[in-house]
């Protein structure tokens, strides 16, 4: 076969698969030598651990084509690994099959996460101008993000917590929250250089970035991004707990005004009066993130 992955060797069938490990051996996901040097992979979309995300147009499945040549006899392998994401995209007004909606995959965006939500979280391109639809980084690569609220009435949007875990499960161990006490952007505070809340484009709206990162003496490169989102009435102005704070030069600083309401994110900020807001807990995920050589 044709060396397409440039890794200098030519590639088996048996070495090509869709999903990742625990899908090596089945035949399902794997790849299939129809001659005249082709491998075809037939598999349904919500097969071989593939993941359905949802955006205002489309769904999206999204995989990795993996390639893990065999280890041989003395433990060594000349053929490096390699990962290509692949997606297949379809308009939400054609019609698909309901049994294919109805049974979306745990590893995707979060059940809680309906058609008709008005609050979203996607992954966007490095230039910030669309959506992205790979979903593998290698370690240290900047994660894009943007929650948008898209509801007929004005509202600001505003991130209380995100946790990054290794699983769907938000409550599982390990888990690292890199935003909480209603908008602290704490991973700067600890290191992440590039965390940030990003100037906004517009109310509905917030964008914020971190680099990649992976849990130590683990060897699972999955990850999930959990965040819990708010929409509240524009009326309502930045308080302790509807704030988006950077940690910039030791200090924090409000991305929407005055300071001072960044002030409680050394301590514990505390909920003093009810805000009339719609609010969501989105998952996304997996994140696949890879050592660099």
């Amino acid at each position: 076969m044709t060396d397409c992955f440039q890794v200098s060797s030519p590639v088996s069938p048996q070495d090509l698969f869709l999903g990742d490990a625990k899908y090596w051996k089945n035949k399902r996901c794997q790849a299939v030598d129809t001659g005249d040097g082709e491998y075809v992979i037939e598999a349904e979309l919500q097969d071989c651990g593939s993941k359905l995300m949802v955006s205002s147009d489309d769904l999206i499945y999204s995989n990795n084509l993996i390639l893990s040549p065999p280890i041989g006899s003395i433990g060594i392998t000349r053929t490096a690994e390699a990962v290509v994401p692949v997606s297949c995209h379809y308009k939400r007004t054609h019609t698909v099959s309901s049994a294919v909606q109805q049974q979306r995959p745990t590893l995707s965006i979060s059940s809680k996460f309906p058609f008709g939500s008005s609050i979203s979280l996607k992954l966007k391109t490095d230039d910030w101008q669309g959506e992205k639809y790979s979903n593998t980084f290698y370690l240290g690569d900047p994660l894009h993000l943007e929650a948008t609220y898209t509801g007929l009435d004005q509202r600001k949007l505003f991130i209380d917590q995100c946790v990054a875990t290794l699983t769907p499960d938000s409550t599982s161990v390990p888990r690292y929250y890199f935003i909480e006490n209603y908008g602290c952007f704490v991973d700067a505070k600890v290191g992440g250089l590039h965390s940030v809340f990003l100037p906004r484009s517009k109310p509905s709206s917030l964008q914020f970035q971190l680099d990649s990162f992976s849990f130590q003496n683990d060897l699972r490169n999955t990850m999930y991004v959990t965040c819990k989102i708010k929409a509240i009435h524009q009326l309502w102005k930045s308080s302790p707990t509807s704030k988006a704070c950077n940690y910039m030069h030791s200090s924090w600083k409000n991305l929407d005004g005055t300071d001072v309401v960044c002030q409680c994110c050394k301590s514990v900020c505390a909920k003093r009066m009810p805000e009339d807001g719609i609010c969501e807990t989105l998952t996304l995920g997996p994140l696949i993130i890879i050592p660099r050589k």
